[in-house]
């Protein structure tokens, strides 16, 4: 049901947006009471969620990155599960069962690349309370800076009706709220790659990829675009940012951190069925749970080869097209469905391809009747199956882009005589 109820408030959104930016406003005092309306319902989902994440304690995942902290912080190699057991122990948390956490987290280490744990080092100098909402206030940045790109890169000259359009579909979107909820790092991820796109022709887009893989590794399937565009200097910002990133890291915290992370991966550590838990939504995970697989069968490393085969190949074709719009939406969902680790709040990112689909000056502008559609299709299967939202999404991407007549088809087409048909 609640699945239903934020895909039909995804859909009347659009609905309201594309009849208030038609010629014809005959309903626009309605029209805008009903946006505003549903701009409120919005608002009080998000503001619910963080007051539940800021005052009901949660073993995850904002108690992972706090103790991560505190290990970085008290001079440890944040590598050693040992490191992680005794500050654990040491630790003055909420009451909270942390038997799944102990098993996954204390007993493994840190599991990211060591420049990561510059995010969350400063944590470990305060109380887990005010810790918590630091944190919160921090990736809430990143939040309202994405709102700012979005609106900027692709509903500019939409003003208030655009703007409003992007919080509500912002503020609906379900993998939003999970990472308030977890108090997670996509926001962060979503921040850069719209950066990326908005200074792309720019050498310091490097700076920004740089950070993004050392944020989530899966980011690194952009170097792609930047390879394909024989984009060199952009290419030597991206290694120089990594030597700078890595070099801080060296300086604040030694080598020990990096030898253990090459040669006692945490990963090795993690229980088998983290692999294959229901929030894991990449491909990996959904072959798990479908026993099409094992953990430990080499099955996997064929069908990934395959489907990178297929799409160097369907890149080269983006490519020859100069559809540069498809080949970063093309990149970022098979990041996703490739990259084992991918948790359901991943989802996030996903905002960055849907709203370029109602910008009809790019190459992925789709006619309202059809955006209208995905937009409700993609918000209800991202609260049923993140995995099925990519995939979708995907589906889309691809049967666009292999239009015999290209982005001008008339099925995809936005066509302004329908906009203002209302």
């Amino acid at each position: 049901m609640k699945s239903f109820i934020i895909s039909s408030l995804a859909i009347l959104a659009c609905i309201c947006f594309y009849i208030l930016n038609g010629d014809k406003k005959k309903f626009g005092k309605i029209v805008w009471i009903l946006y505003t309306s549903i701009f409120i319902v919005a608002f009080y989902l998000l503001l619910s969620v963080y007051i539940k994440a800021i005052t009901i304690p949660r073993v995850w995942d904002f108690t992972f990155f706090y103790l991560s902290g505190k290990v970085a912080a008290s001079g440890y190699d944040f590598y050693l599960p040992e490191n992680f057991q005794f500050v654990f122990n040491s630790l003055t948390l909420p009451k909270l069962d942390y038997g799944g956490f102990i098993a996954t987290v204390v007993n493994v280490g840190y599991p990211y690349p060591p420049p990561t744990i510059l995010y969350i080092v400063l944590l470990g100098f305060l109380s887990f309370s005010h810790a918590l909402i630091v944190w919160a206030i921090f990736i809430s940045i990143f939040l309202f800076g994405s709102i700012y790109l979005v609106h900027n890169l692709f509903f500019r000259h939409f003003k208030l009706n655009g703007l409003l359009l992007v919080i509500i579909l912002f503020f609906l979107f379900l993998p939003v709220r999970n990472t308030i909820i977890f108090l997670q790092t996509n926001f962060i991820l979503l921040f850069l790659l719209l950066l990326m796109k908005k200074y792309s022709d720019k050498k310091f887009a490097g700076i920004f990829l740089a950070i993004a893989i050392f944020t989530k590794p899966y980011m690194l399937v952009f170097i792609a675009f930047f390879i394909f565009g024989k984009k060199w200097n952009t290419i030597l910002y991206f290694i120089f940012s990594c030597l700078v990133l890595v070099g801080l890291t060296v300086a604040l915290f030694g080598t020990s951190p990096f030898i253990s992370y090459l040669f006692n991966n945490p990963v090795t550590r993690m229980p088998s069925w983290l692999f294959s838990e229901e929030m894991n939504q990449s491909l990996h995970a959904v072959l798990l749970r479908a026993n099409l697989i094992t953990l430990h069968s080499s099955s996997m490393t064929y069908i990934t080869i395959a489907i990178l085969f297929a799409s160097m190949l369907y890149l080269f074709y983006l490519v020859k097209r100069k559809l540069y719009d498809y080949i970063w939406c093309f990149l970022l969902l098979i990041g996703l469905i490739l990259y084992p680790g991918m948790l359901s709040y991943y989802g996030v990112v996903l905002l960055f391809i849907i709203f370029q689909f109602f910008d009809e000056k790019k190459q992925l502008g789709i006619n309202m009747y059809l955006n209208t559609a995905i937009i409700g299709m993609s918000y209800y299967l991202s609260t049923v199956s993140v995995f099925a939202c990519i995939c979708f999404l995907l589906g889309v991407v691809i049967l666009k882009s292999l239009n015999i007549r290209g982005s001008n088809s008339a099925f995809w087409k936005p066509r302004k005589d329908l906009i203002s048909a209302y």
